[in-house]
C-alpha cells in the first residue's frame, strides 16, 4: 500500500469512528444560570445576548441552538456528557460557569423576547425594546 492510500485508509477509519451510529448519544441540554441582554437596541443593529452556561464533571459545552422569528428567539445550550451511556466513568468534581455570546441579526419587532430553555427548569427570559 503506498503512502497516499494508507493515509486515506487511516482518514476513513478516523471519520468512521467519529460518526459511529452505535455509539451512545451523549448530547445534553446544559444549565444556564444567567441571561444578559440589553434593555434597548436600534432596529438596524444586531442583538448580542450572553448566556452563562454551566458545565463541569463530564459535561462540556458544544453549541447554542436557536429558533426565532421577528418577535423573539428561543435559545438552548447543548453540551456533551462523556459519561452518558458508558459505565465506570469517573467524572471530576468541579462546576464552571462560562459566558457564551450569541448574535441575532435584524429584523426585530418593536419588542423582542429572548428565552433560554433549561431542560426541567423554567426558561430564563429577557425582553428587549427595539427603537
Amino acid at each position: 500500500m503506498n503512502r497516499c492510500s494508507f493515509g486515506m485508509a487511516v482518514l476513513a477509519l478516523g471519520v468512521a469512528a467519529a460518526c459511529n451510529p452505535l455509539a451512545p448519544d451523549q448530547s445534553v441540554v446544559l444549565g444556564v444560570s444567567k441571561l444578559d441582554a440589553p434593555a434597548t437596541i436600534s432596529a438596524s443593529s444586531p442583538l448580542t445576548v450572553v448566556l452563562t452556561v454551566t458545565t463541569g464533571g463530564c459535561t462540556s459545552f458544544d453549541h447554542i441552538s436557536v429558533a426565532r422569528d421577528a418577535s423573539g428567539a428561543s435559545l438552548t445550550a447543548w453540551g456533551i456528557d462523556a459519561s452518558k451511556g458508558r459505565k465506570g466513568i469517573a467524572c471530576p468534581d468541579y462546576i464552571l460557569d462560562t459566558p457564551h455570546s450569541y448574535k441575532l441579526d435584524p429584523p426585530f419587532q418593536s419588542q423582542f423576547t429572548v428565552q433560554v430553555q433549561r431542560g426541567r427548569l423554567p426558561p430564563l427570559t429577557a425582553t428587549v425594546q427595539v427603537q
